[in-house]
């Protein structure tokens, strides 16, 4: 779509914003809004992010917000002077969720901005205040502790059980420090002292128990609550397969409601006072059947658009609730799997040759799929140029095996 048709399509209807389309989360986001007849615009600092090849929305470059937090808030100013009517604003990772949070009152002659301001926003940032949150409304949590600085680390290191993990509170920290890492693991008491001095420069840090159990424990809630916590929008699912193992992303997901997880979920963002599109994530504890909270993510999440394809479209509640027109989502459809197979069928022919994963049992997991996070016939651009990209790593990948070979 080119950018004259997309604003002749908004000054019809409200358009949208979707901000960062490098992967599934935005362009699940463009996919989910315009299946609503809903025009929208693609924005990325990255002029090769997946969601700029979409047929569906125009792509524009912007400023990296990280790189120069003004020249970003000015470019969406003198973009939003250009649309004909006020666009809704959809950041899909942090970084932009931020400044925006921050400026929303700057910018809201030109958007509607439908999730929390910094005032609330920052304690989701913060995996303290949620925790604490989480004590305070009843909802599990792993054993935790926090070490301010090294004084702490010795009670610390006696309070939790192990192997544990360690996290920073501010999210991107380990992040940045650690190549995209988003925690630790420590095994025992000492790796934490091992540990510590090279990490304890990134602020406040968390250690928590390790709840026993594989990746196919975890469990998310996804809802669209509107700025008086009220859900409008609830979905319950499993993830099957993630990548890493242990601290990755979602591979495979499944939609499957349970009442006692969403309560969970909706109780504890109410008492974040949070407005937005958001994941919480638990982990089921094999010993006892209780979840326990892992994190809360304050945005779309990478599978997100499984809950469109279940009856609960996220993104489209949050839409016609900011343009004044809200509506409670029907209740969700069970069954159906989401799933990245440009990278899973990699991955999974990897482990089965390896011996690490029965082929029967990965073949049999794809009955049911029904959303792919990146590929799809009615935008087929951004999943034929993913899969040359990770054609182009493995091919390269083994290019260099075969050099350290000889």
């Amino acid at each position: 779509m080119k950018f004259d048709t997309f604003l002749r399509a908004a000054g019809q209807t409200p358009p949208a914003v979707v901000i960062q389309v490098s992967y599934a989360n935005g362009l699940g986001v463009i996919r989910d809004l315009t299946r609503e007849g809903v025009p929208v615009l693609a924005l990325d600092a990255d002029p090769k992010a997946l969601g700029m090849y979409s047929r569906l929305a125009p792509g524009l470059v912007c400023p990296d917000p990280l790189a120069d937090e003004e020249a970003f808030l000015t470019f969406l100013e003198e973009l939003g002077r250009r649309l004909p009517r006020r666009a809704v604003v959809f950041p899909t990772h942090d970084e932009y969720i931020w400044p925006l949070s921050r400026h929303a009152e700057r910018l809201s002659a030109w958007y509607s901005i439908p999730f929390s301001r910094w005032d609330v926003m920052q304690h989701l940032h913060d995996k303290r205040a949620q925790m604490e949150a989480a004590w305070r409304c009843g909802v599990d949590t792993p054993k935790t502790v926090f070490i301010a600085k090294g004084d702490d680390l010795e009670a610390a290191a006696a309070a939790v059980p192990y192997p544990a993990l360690l996290k920073p509170v501010e999210s991107l920290a380990f992040k940045s420090a650690y190549f995209h890492r988003a925690l630790l693991d420590v095994p025992t008491p000492a790796d934490l002292m091992r540990i510590h001095p090279k990490v304890e420069d990134l602020g406040l840090l968390m250690l928590q128990e390790r709840v026993p159990g594989g990746d196919d424990e975890l469990f998310s809630v996804g809802s669209y609550l509107d700025s008086s916590s009220r859900p409008l929008a609830v979905f319950t699912g499993h993830k099957i397969r993630q990548h890493p193992h242990g601290s990755g992303s979602c591979l495979m997901g499944v939609s499957r409601w349970d009442q006692e997880l969403a309560d969970a979920g909706v109780r504890l963002l109410k008492e974040l006072r949070y407005w937005g599109v958001s994941q919480v994530e638990f982990k089921r504890d094999q010993r006892d059947g209780r979840y326990c909270l892992m994190e809360v993510n304050a945005r779309h999440w990478k599978w997100h658009c499984l809950a469109a394809a279940c009856r609960v479209n996220l993104s489209y509640a949050a839409y016609r609730d900011a343009i004044g027109r809200p509506f409670v989502a029907r209740g969700q459809i069970d069954g159906p799997k989401w799933v990245v197979a440009t990278k899973d069928v990699p991955l999974g022919l990897i482990e089965i040759a390896r011996g690490q994963l029965d082929a029967g049992k990965w073949l049999r997991s794809y009955r049911g799929v029904r959303v792919d996070g990146v590929l799809t016939p009615r935008d087929p651009l951004p999943g034929i140029i993913n899969t040359g990209r990770v054609a182009k790593r493995i091919l390269l990948r083994q290019q260099r095996r075969k050099k350290v070979d000889l």
